[in-house]
């Protein structure tokens, strides 16, 4: 894994400054959890410092070399303040990227989970143990992340030794999904009651899969206004903003090579930029998408 690559040679470089700052981020240990980084807490610090210092590092080294250059030896209090910027935001990069992985986790499983609750409800049909359920939804790659989660239940019931409930409910704990928590913790309920597993997954897949064609006529109507959007913003736009610059090209006393290259770079590089992040979107909101 490269992450955990990068992660071991930062830790030999600032391992020791990692140490000193885990109990100050103690409670961040679940969001690595929660976003599968399968890194330590003092290995996830150590390479947050030496993301941070070698970006600061390029920063200055490069910025400084222009400046000096160009301004003489006041050009690097210029570069200095360009990487303190650059550090801020950096530390800002390390701090939200598992928040952000941690919420595409759950969209994801959100939309996998009504069809492997359905799986998991015709397993019990077939009178396997909930240990057994797990896994065998651990090996379906279909499912995605529900599956990994399903792996890590399954983990620690077998190699572990954990009861079924107990695994139960530490899964319902790291898991990044409202739905798969009250999933969990509803099967580990109907365990201790002594209630059928097989009616309350047939039950909780029903709901799930109500809610997903829910969310499916939300997402068809928010498309078509995107699309609306998209055609007046992006295709219009770009008409209105060739023809107009054309046009405004006789009234100023810009050459008529430079109105060209602006609309080349609108076209050319413009136009793909937008239409990218634009099926990014998309597909970032839909259901069963993800970033």
């Amino acid at each position: 894994m490269e992450l955990k690559k990068y992660a071991d040679i930062a830790f030999d470089q600032f391992g020791g400054l990692a140490l000193e700052l885990v109990p100050h981020f103690q409670d961040f240990n679940m969001t690595l959890n929660k976003a599968n980084i399968k890194l330590s807490l003092p290995e996830y610090i150590a390479l947050s410092i030496g993301f941070v210092f070698t970006t600061t590092l390029f920063v200055f080294t490069l910025f400084g070399t222009l400046f000096v250059l160009s301004s003489g030896l006041s050009g690097l209090l210029t570069a200095f303040t360009l990487s303190l910027v650059v550090a801020i935001f950096s530390t800002g990069i390390t701090y939200i990227f598992p928040v952000l992985k941690v919420s595409n986790r759950a969209s994801v499983i959100r939309d996998m989970l009504p069809f492997a609750v359905m799986y998991l409800s015709t397993l019990a049909g077939t009178g396997s143990s909930v240990a057994e359920m797990f896994e065998n939804l651990s090996k379906v790659d279909e499912y995605g992340e529900v599956s990994e989660e399903a792996a890590k239940i399954h983990r620690d019931i077998d190699t572990f030794g954990m009861d079924v409930n107990e695994a139960l409910i530490r899964g319902a704990e790291r898991t990044p999904s409202e739905d798969f928590e009250e999933l969990l913790r509803g099967m580990e309920h109907i365990l201790t009651t002594g209630g059928s597993v097989r009616e309350f997954l047939r039950e909780r897949a029903a709901k799930l899969m109500d809610d997903y064609e829910r969310r499916i006529e939300k997402f068809s109507d928010q498309l078509s206004l995107l699309v609306e959007m998209y055609i007046t913003i992006v295709v219009v736009g770009s008409i209105i903003f060739t023809a107009m610059s054309a046009i405004m090209s006789s009234f100023t006393g810009f050459a008529p090579g430079f109105i060209v290259a602006l609309q080349a770079v609108l076209i050319f590089i413009g136009l793909p930029i937008i239409s990218g992040m634009f099926i990014l979107f998309i597909k970032g909101i839909a259901p069963g998408g993800s970033m």
